[in-house]
């Protein structure tokens, strides 16, 4: 048995996981003392810190104390975004999340990180491309905040090498979420977060509530009110040490990759604390099993209705509660609130609790108890004066919930947070509620964990020709060897990172397969500056949403580009007008295996020029906080050039080929790499240079895709 000590009455000797968990007792019998160090080592914190109460009463973040379900998404979501539409889709989303597993109270729109890093945009420029631009994002958090959800953005501290934004990071943030009407942020990796943030955003008169990845640390509470938790987990549940600190204060318990939550949600549910729902992990599909959805439903129910009432928020909170009888699985908190007292008990056996769970000293004789997870009325056994006991059943690995009152006839509650509840106040009807929604068994749910499949989108031939087209070259039909894997930098295959070929079972990072090519044209070089040029003239194109098209040209719409640019690659292109091109001229955009087969012929080889790295056969490679644009597309040439005699294959622009997409996500395979990289973070979208490796680059609309270092080449097929 581990003993924590308390001599120095600290929190540290005695918890685990980053700090933020404080272990329970080992047994019943240790409760009393445990408590009573704990209440101790709280008052000695809270006086080291200077605490005066924090900004947990300030109306614009009060929300944070009741914010129980959030989900971490990306804006691309197609279930968020309708492409064809071009419009964004919040309802839809919403009903998605609403069916399975009972809804939201915040969303972490994140649109940055992974693509951010293909160019020199920054985190702010992420998000002001989304189609729509700002405008939009304002929309959509009144859409969201009229469902009461709470909206978040990331901030992404390591993003110190793209674009400067000419301000600083405090004052960019307080900034744009004032302007668009967000409620907050999370720290992307971020330990703590500094005041400063607090202080920018109420000097721009828009309190923010504040998230840190990371779970946060003691100082951080006086400006702080949420936190995430990454957290360890034993039989015994263990107690969020800053919940501890002050009951008001929340963390979302996340576990991004789990494919069971069971521990993620009883550890909440113990500490009335919240959960991260996500699913769409950087574009890999990591769905909530039925069973967790469920069970997300029915704590979030029961959190949604008492923690409005103040219960969850009780400074008198009792964590491992000395009233469970059957204390070797089933754990409690017990929460007062003026006359009245709830438990929140977890089981954490794999065997269902029978029997009497609770056992009640000195109960009050005017007191009427409920089973809330049942919703049903307990009669108390005993009643001898001094103690009662109540009985009720706790399924394997499942939950309960109980309220003692004075409250004989059910009457509506008041609800103080009014204006983001989503449960209805009265009694009566949330017991109906909670009697309808557990009259199945968690057991009954599916808890084995299914890939989305993805499908690759077909790309048409065009009409085969026996000839080279002006500019490109052949390459001859035979057997390709297929060999490349993701440099994604998150994800592995058991949760179906990457991409799924045809030929694949489920999305994985490495990808074999020996294929039989047809011949076919391969333009030598990607698309110039001068040839997209013909092309808007003499088709006419327009883009409908204008943001980043083209956006180094002096004025496309006369079709000028750049001095000195004409045999440069275009850039700031999206992948529908790269299609666009390609369809105009005939031609279309090469599959991901042609591509690597034209850059590398038959022998495995690296480097379109051999196995070895040779600076001198591709462009000098960039850093700095703006993208240098790319070098003429036969700088490199012939010396850079395949065995098939194709240039500037590697090191100048990204290249687009196949797209994939599943229910959720679309996205692209870029090749190649490019000239540049912004430095100083391992985050930024990561280098594939080369032939062996690929990177995905997830789709949204024209504007959102659009990149200084992304462009493309065409193929025709041959007779």
């Amino acid at each position: 048995m581990r003993v924590c000590s308390v001599l120095l009455m600290l929190f540290v000797p005695c918890t685990f996981g980053l700090n933020e968990q404080i272990e329970g007792p080992q047994s019943p019998a240790e409760q009393p003392q445990w408590l009573a160090d704990i209440r101790g080592q709280r008052r000695s914190t809270l006086q080291q810190i200077g605490f005066k109460g924090g900004v947990f009463n300030i109306p614009e973040v009060v929300w944070t104390q009741t914010s129980y379900i959030q989900v971490q998404m990306h804006p691309y979501d197609r279930f968020f975004y309708n492409l064809k539409e071009r419009r964004f889709t919040v309802d839809k989303y919403l009903r998605d999340v609403g069916e399975r597993y009972g809804g939201l109270d915040s969303m972490l729109v994140w649109a940055s990180y992974t693509n951010l890093g293909m160019d020199d945009r920054n985190q702010y420029d992420m998000m002001r491309a989304l189609p729509g631009g700002l405008s939009a994002l304002t929309n959509i958090t009144s859409q969201l905040h009229s469902h009461g959800i709470r909206v978040l953005w990331p901030y992404n501290p390591w993003d110190q090498g793209t674009r400067d934004e000419g301000r600083s990071d405090e004052e960019s943030l307080a900034m744009l979420l004032n302007l668009t009407g967000a409620d907050g942020f999370n720290g992307d990796t971020m330990e703590s977060i500094p005041q400063s943030f607090w202080q920018a955003s109420v000097e721009e008169s828009h309190p923010l509530a504040l998230e840190p990845e990371l779970g946060g640390d003691d100082d951080s509470l006086n400006w702080t009110t949420l936190g995430w938790g990454y957290w360890k987990y034993r039989h015994i549940p263990a107690v969020d040490r800053f919940k501890w600190l002050d009951a008001r204060r929340l963390t979302h318990v996340c576990n991004r990759w789990a494919q069971d939550h069971t521990d993620d949600l009883q550890a909440a549910f113990f500490n009335g604390d919240g959960f991260v729902a996500w699913e769409n992990v950087w574009g890999t599909w990591n769905e909530l099993v039925p069973a967790d959805a469920e069970a997300t439903r029915r704590i979030g129910h029961m959190l949604r209705y008492f923690g409005p009432l103040g219960f969850l928020q009780s400074a008198d909170w009792e964590p491992h509660s000395p009233s469970v009888i059957q204390s070797d699985d089933v754990f409690a908190s017990m929460w007062p609130h003026g006359s009245e007292r709830l438990w929140t008990l977890v089981n954490r056996g794999a065997q269902t609790a029978f029997g009497p769970q609770i056992a009640i000293e000195h109960p009050r004789d005017d007191w009427f108890y409920y089973d809330c997870y049942h919703g049903k009325p307990l009669s108390p056994q005993g009643g001898n004066g001094s103690v009662i006991t109540l009985e009720f059943e706790i399924e394997a690995l499942g939950y309960g919930c109980i309220l003692a009152t004075p409250n004989a006839t059910l009457d509506s509650h008041p609800l103080p947070f009014t204006s983001h509840n989503t449960v209805d106040g009265n009694l009566t009807v949330f017991l109906r509620e909670m009697e309808e929604m557990t009259a199945k068994p968690l057991s009954s749910f599916r808890r084995t964990w299914e890939y989305l499949p993805q499908e690759m989108v077909d790309i048409p031939a065009t009409e085969r020709v026996g000839v080279a087209p002006r500019g490109m070259v052949l390459v001859p039909g035979g057997s390709f060897h297929f060999q490349v894997k993701g440099v994604e930098i998150e994800g592995d295959d058991a949760h179906g990172v990457d991409v799924q070929f045809p030929w694949e079972a489920h999305p994985q990072r490495e990808h074999d397969r020996l294929l039989d090519l047809s011949t076919f044209y391969i333009d030598k070089t990607p698309v110039t500056c001068s040839e997209f040029a013909d092309f808007l003239q003499h088709s006419g194109y327009s883009p409908a949403d204008g943001h980043n098209f083209l956006h180094n040209w002096p004025d496309w719409r006369s079709h000028t580009f750049p001095a000195g640019a004409a045999n440069k690659p275009v850039t700031y292109v999206s992948l529908a007008e790269a299609r666009l091109y390609c369809a105009w001229a005939g031609k279309r955009l090469p599959h991901s295996y042609e591509w690597q087969y034209a850059a590398q012929g038959n022998d495995s080889r690296l480097y379109p020029w051999g196995n070895e790295l040779d600076p001198s056969k591709f462009p000098a490679q960039h850093s700095g906080r703006a993208a240098p644009g790319p070098d003429d597309v036969l700088a490199h040439s012939p010396a850079g050039d395949s065995p098939f005699g194709v240039a500037d294959l590697v090191g100048n622009v990204w290249q687009f080929t196949d797209e994939f997409q599943d229910k959720h996500t679309r996205a692209v395979l870029v090749r190649g790499s490019s000239n540049y990289r912004p430095s100083g973070s391992k985050w930024y979208f990561p280098a594939a240079l080369e032939l062996n490796l690929h990177n995905k680059y997830f789709l949204m609309a024209d504007s959102y895709e659009r990149a200084a270092t992304l462009g493309f080449r065409c193929v025709v097929d041959a007779l």
